[in-house]
């Protein structure tokens, strides 16, 4: 196989992968909504520090297994966290 294939086949499963990365991204917002639903019947304020602490070590640690970067992990799941608090207020 030539280069030039073998860079295509590896776009095209990028493309994909971005594609699943945007509807899991949906998925988890949809998710989102219905527990924000939940907490403002109960009167549950948005935001969890505890919650939200122990929700990025466990993901930390997931993505050490991998062996991607803290620091790419954080960002990804601050920017994740601060969309969803804005689906919840």
């Amino acid at each position: 196989m030539e280069n030039k294939e073998l860079l295509w086949i590896y776009r095209e499963q990028i493309n994909t992968l971005d594609k699943e990365l945007i509807y899991l991204l949906f998925r988890r917002f949809e998710i989102v909504k219905q527990i924000w639903i939940i907490k403002k019947q109960d009167w549950i304020p948005p935001l969890d520090n505890t919650r939200w602490n122990k929700l990025l070590n466990e993901n930390l640690e997931v993505s050490r297994e991998y062996w991607l970067r803290d620091e790419l992990i954080i960002d990804i799941w601050n920017r994740i966290h601060t969309e969803s608090l804005k689906i919840e207020k």
